[in-house]
């Protein structure tokens, strides 16, 4: 069989574009990579399916995206199973194709079965980035020896690109997950620093004798200092009413 041509210049330029274009339009992690894997599978000639699975610091798999059911259950049969070309892609960090999954010898119980729910080819990429293998991006289709040399090519560079955007995407919900923490403690600390004003006018206390009494109270009621400031805070809000 020849092998495919990939997309020319402009057409790459047109898929990448659009990939740039996820995180700027979109909200959720979960549309941006149905977004990865519906474009992986119209770019990829040949292709009845796509999806993504990812790997977390624990090493739990799990298929984040795919363009339909019968992805989602190749992938879940690849988990059950512990075989399969993505997880061999993931665990190895490796590039595996597979030309026609009823003559593989390498995942006996998988590609049979796979062949049974119509499968006849996969491609499977390892999402690197930064020395580390995220997850998987693969492909499937019904026609075996569709993929080739060149499509290995095509894949392996969308999935660079898809892998940037999984990293952009973690670093910027820590960010932001780090702004949050750095928000309450701002907010803890003027709380905090207002209900000593109000125990220090109260109860004719110095500043330091104030914040000792709201540790006093925290201990004795099993709350953290925070509660209490909340709740003298709010007192004094009832007081004025």
């Amino acid at each position: 069989m020849a092998e495919s041509q990939g997309p020319t210049p402009d057409a790459w330029a047109a898929v990448f574009a659009r990939m740039a274009g996820v995180l700027m339009t979109e909200q959720t992690v979960t549309t941006v990579l149905e977004s990865i894997t519906s474009l992986a599978k119209d770019t990829l000639p040949g292709s009845d399916g796509s999806g993504l699975t990812l790997v977390d610091e624990g090493s739990n798999r799990s298929t984040s995206a795919a363009t339909g059911p019968l992805v989602e259950r190749l992938d879940a049969l690849q988990y059950e199973l512990g075989e399969g070309p993505c997880l061999t892609a993931v665990r190895d960090s490796v590039t595996v194709r597979v030309d026609d999954l009823g003559n593989d010898p390498r995942w006996p119980d998988w590609s049979a079965r796979a062949a049974e729910a119509g499968m006849s080819a996969s491609l499977s990429i390892p999402l690197r980035y930064a020395g580390r293998t995220l997850g998987a991006l693969k492909v499937y289709s019904t026609r075996p020896h569709v993929y080739t040399a060149d499509s290995e090519d095509i894949l392996g560079r969308f999935a660079d690109q898809a892998a940037i955007l999984l990293a952009n995407m973690h670093t910027l919900s820590e960010a932001e997950a780090l702004e949050e923490r750095l928000l309450q403690a701002l907010r803890d600390r003027d709380l905090i620093a207002t209900a000593k004003g109000i125990v220090l006018l109260r109860e004719n206390l110095d500043a330091d004798r104030a914040v000792q009494r709201l540790l006093e109270l925290s201990a004795q009621r099993r709350i953290a200092v925070r509660e209490v400031a909340a709740e003298i805070v709010a007192s004094t809000h009832t007081e004025t009413v």
